[in-house]
């Protein structure tokens, strides 16, 4: 009698788990995708950001912290690349809050980092942070940073 109940409870499962499988294969299908729509907007966006240029801050100084007598400071031009080309209108109306967001970060740097490669891919980092923070709001702008002019003095 047990073993009946057991072949019955055990032909139960297996019909089940069969139905279970063929149900996920045959009735559940995920959407088909528009490969040539896909195709389209890859295009496009692609297109787009091969577009967008480099937004060009003039030249200016920043005073350094620095632990000698003798005073340190950084002449500084950069270019500011976005990710879209309708926010190259915003770093060109927030160009002056750009330059206090580079004098605040670059004043917290001594000049001796800032004369070696990681000092410059630091800076350019905490710059890019700190800009897509206050104008980016929740999407970045800043894509990546170009220095044209360097020079610690």
């Amino acid at each position: 009698m047990v073993q009946k109940i057991l072949i019955l409870l055990n032909l139960v499962v297996a019909i089940a788990g069969a139905g279970l499988v063929y149900y996920a294969h045959n009735i559940i299908k995920p959407t088909p995708t528009d490969a040539a729509a896909e195709a389209e907007n890859l295009k496009t966006s692609a297109f787009d950001q091969t577009q967008v240029q480099a937004v060009p801050i003039k030249k200016f100084v920043v005073n350094l912290h620095s632990r000698a007598t003798r005073l340190r400071y950084l002449d500084l031009e950069m270019n500011l690349l976005t990710f879209h080309a309708d926010q190259r209108e915003i770093i060109k109306a927030n160009e002056h809050i750009i330059k206090d967001i580079v004098v605040e970060v670059a004043s917290h740097l001594d000049p001796d980092e800032l004369d070696s490669i990681t000092g410059k891919i630091l800076l350019e980092n905490r710059i890019k942070k700190e800009i897509n923070k206050k104008l980016g709001g929740t999407q970045p702008i800043v894509k990546q940073i170009y220095f044209s002019g360097f020079v610690v003095q």
